[in-house]
């Protein structure tokens, strides 16, 4: 099945009326996939040097974010709570089409099988019922295979039984509230549960796609917290990766071992911004018998403008500034033909 891509500035809402349920009827502001505050914490997940008509795309894993106004019916100082951290997360992506290293997201009401929604913070339970109003306009689609609809699918299923799990009596005790929202779960088993069904989510993706995470451990919010994974993918038999973050201030560690019998090591520091990201990272390349052979440092501005140095060992180093293009109708036409497989848009700069 082809999906329109979604871009930065195609509006998300809930379907229908915008509205969602939060201890009763409630309506969501429409946003940008773009949103300021998502931004400026790093939920958004967006391309910095691939785009469509100009813009950013959407990859997987893309959240809108905290800060979305809510508006309870009849009017509750509760709205403040659901508005500090509401979520508006896409849940499909291609395994086979990539754009910077990642997977492209998906989502889309007007398709020829299923819609693919997006899922949208509620109570009890998280709702799938988010859909940008009108990507299906935008010139680029990707191939998105029966696997990928049924992992993104299961990962729905996931959150919902988590969350109803999780609210079971047994479960009860501990943070509540704004306490809860800020460490991520009410008490130690609430926190294991969790993550055991992020992780049975990924393991599924993994078997599905063939790329996930085996294991995942959250703790705290989006505002400050502490993320680990152990995940696989086509490149790599065993990524492990952490995340440390404070406000709009990410320090990523991760080390990756190449089917190839290569190894990676990267860090990274990044700082959100309402307009984009700053980040330094550093990339070391090792061989088989573990010797570097190549390191590279790359620099980006909010803007997207990037920075690249390549160092080798041999003392010879070649240094190269990459900076964002506007994609004309002739670039999206020709990439458009590459949609079915492993794309070539995750070279430096290329519009689709």
């Amino acid at each position: 099945m082809r999906v329109s891509v979604s871009l930065m500035y195609d509006v998300c809402l809930p379907l229908p009326a915008s509205m969602t349920i939060h201890a009763g009827p409630c309506v969501e502001s429409p946003t940008p996939m773009m949103w300021p505050p998502g931004l400026a914490l790093q939920q958004n997940k967006l391309t910095r040097t691939v785009f469509h008509k100009s813009q950013f795309i959407v990859l997987g894993g893309h959240d809108c974010g905290h800060m979305i106004p809510h508006v309870t019916i009849p009017a509750s100082p509760m709205s403040l709570l659901y508005t500090a951290f509401s979520a508006r997360k896409v849940t499909f992506a291609s395994s086979k089409v990539k754009a910077n290293g990642a997977p492209i997201g998906c989502t889309e009401i007007f398709t020829p099988y299923l819609p693919l929604p997006m899922s949208c913070c509620a109570s009890p339970v998280p709702l799938p019922i988010g859909f940008p109003a009108f990507n299906w306009l935008n010139t680029v689609s990707v191939g998105l295979s029966q696997r990928d609809i049924a992992a993104g699918f299961f990962a729905i299923a996931c959150n919902i039984v988590s969350k109803l799990i999780r609210s079971l009596k047994c479960f009860k005790g501990g943070y509540d509230g704004l306490a809860n929202e800020l460490v991520g779960a009410a008490n130690f088993k609430d926190w294991v549960a969790k993550n055991i069904f992020a992780s049975l989510s990924g393991a599924a993706k993994i078997v599905l796609t063939g790329d996930g995470n085996q294991v995942r451990l959250d703790l705290g919010s989006g505002y400050a917290g502490m993320r680990l994974s152990w995940k696989t993918s086509p490149d790599d038999s065993l990524k492990a990766e952490r995340e440390y973050q404070v406000g709009p201030a990410q320090v990523a560690l991760a080390h990756s071992d190449k089917r190839d019998g290569t190894s990676n090591d990267q860090s990274a520091v990044n700082l959100g911004s309402p307009v984009g990201t700053s980040g330094y990272r550093q990339t070391k390349t090792c061989d088989r018998d573990g010797i570097l052979v190549k390191q590279q440092t790359q620099t980006t501005s909010p803007y997207g403008d990037v920075d690249v140095r390549d160092d080798f060992p041999t003392g010879t180093a070649a240094k190269s500034g990459q900076h964002t293009l506007p994609a004309d109708d002739r670039a999206a036409s020709a990439a458009a033909g590459h949609a079915a497989s492993s794309s070539p848009a995750s070279s430096w700069g290329m519009p689709l």
